[in-house]
């Protein structure tokens, strides 16, 4: 009988080669579990770029669009950028704020990315905005520009200012509401109308910022100083040393100052102007509701007036669908004379010293649902009268719908 011979070289050869087979096969899992996480992460990535491309096709969009109030449309990306796995979405911030959102959906992944954009730069809030001196007096009541939106409630705003706020009497920030939304489609539940911060929403009676000194406590955060603050760009969306630009626009329609200002005006709101540039003295007396009976008649939501070099005035309870904007120019000499204000309708409400001083004067109940804005470094704007008044930025938002920019806001995704 032969003996048998490498058994054992056998033995741990299968050995081996079964060792080998379970590393071999440990191996193989890892190395498919390895491929399966790239190609998952191909496909995040792919959603991510292809939500990222979905985001540019909307401001690509947007920025083509010439009506939009079309863009809030449920519908309005669906046939040129809800592709690929794609959708489309947009929310209002504020009037002039919003968030688009594009979403993609693949078979493992969905990616959503949103970035704010705004119409015109971003209008900062603010009823009131001021490089002149602001003095108020009497009884006012106020219903805010409702800011941004934060925690559920609103940074609601009275004034931007950057010179002296004096308040004789009473000014109250009466907070939001049903009755007088500040823009068409803010809120459409008047069960659950939203609210200002109670830090946004003070009452200030017989109190004075001066700038320099601290801020009294009385006014809360609905008035904001800006040491830099720009009215002009802010509402015009280019610098205070461009302002040629805006008034030599074929669009803007530039008259002479007078002593029948509101007959004048009226007059260019009847041919189509709802953007009027007046140079010189503007008294608009107590006719202003010849200015608001050609906005009815023209059909347009209201007006924007800008008054440069030359004084204001306006006498009487009246109510104008209008921003009112007075504007000394820069490198302007103009100041205000005794003799200027004699021939106004309101002058003999002012001393000598404040005819000298007040580049704007109110005196009554006039509301100028548009908003205000003092823009004359160095003057006065004083407002005498009891006054109630709603904000609504609807008013001057087709009189600038020419100068309309789209731009990212920084800061709401990658700023690179």
């Amino acid at each position: 009988m032969n003996s048998q011979k490498g058994m054992a070289t056998l033995l741990v050869t299968a050995m081996l080669l079964v060792v080998s087979l379970l590393f071999s096969l440990a191996s193989y899992k890892n190395v498919f579990y390895q491929i399966k996480r790239t190609q998952n992460e191909v496909l995040a990535r792919q959603a991510h770029w292809l939500a990222e491309g979905g985001l540019e096709c909307g401001f690509a969009k947007i920025n083509e669009e010439s009506d939009l109030s079309l863009v809030t449309n449920s519908n309005y990306f669906y046939t040129d950028c809800n592709a690929s796995g794609n959708s489309i979405e947009i929310d209002t911030i504020s009037s002039d704020m919003y968030v688009i959102t594009s979403r993609n959906t693949n078979d493992i992944a969905t990616k959503k990315i949103s970035k704010h954009f705004s119409i015109a730069g971003g209008r900062s809030p603010g009823i009131i905005k001021a490089t002149s001196n602001l003095l108020l007096e009497g009884t006012t009541v106020m219903y805010p520009d409702p800011g941004v939106k934060s925690e559920g409630e609103y940074e609601c705003v009275i004034a931007r200012y950057a010179g002296n706020v004096e308040i004789k009497g009473t000014l109250t920030n009466a907070g939001l509401h049903h009755a007088y939304p500040p823009y068409d489609g803010f809120h459409s539940n008047s069960t659950t109308w939203p609210k200002c911060k109670p830090e946004n929403q003070s009452i200030v009676a017989d109190n004075k910022i001066v700038i320099g000194s601290s801020k009294p406590s009385v006014f809360g955060d609905d008035y904001i100083y800006s040491a830099n603050l720009d009215p002009f760009k802010d509402v015009f969306h280019v610098p205070r040393k461009d302002w040629e630009k805006i008034k030599d626009k074929s669009t803007t329609t530039v008259i002479a100052g007078s002593l029948s200002c509101s007959s004048d005006i009226a007059s260019k709101i009847a041919v189509d102007s709802d953007r009027i540039w007046v140079v010189g003295n503007c008294d608009l007396g107590s006719n202003a509701n010849l200015i608001q009976e050609a906005i009815t008649i023209a059909g347009i939501p209201g007006i924007v007036l800008v008054v440069q070099d030359g004084i204001l005035a306006v006498n009487g309870a009246q109510t104008l669908s209008a921003l009112i904007y007075h504007f000394k120019s820069p490198g302007s000499t103009f100041m205000p004379t005794e003799s200027q204000w004699d021939v106004m309708s309101a002058g003999g409400q002012l001393t000598h010293q404040e005819k000298l001083v007040v580049g704007y004067f109110q005196f009554g109940a006039f509301h100028p649902k548009g908003g205000y804005v003092m823009d004359a470094p160095g003057l006065t704007a004083k407002i005498r009268g009891s006054l109630d008044f709603s904000f609504n930025s609807d008013v001057f938002k087709d009189a600038l719908d020419d100068l309309e920019t789209i731009s990212w806001v920084e800061g709401s995704w990658y700023d690179l």
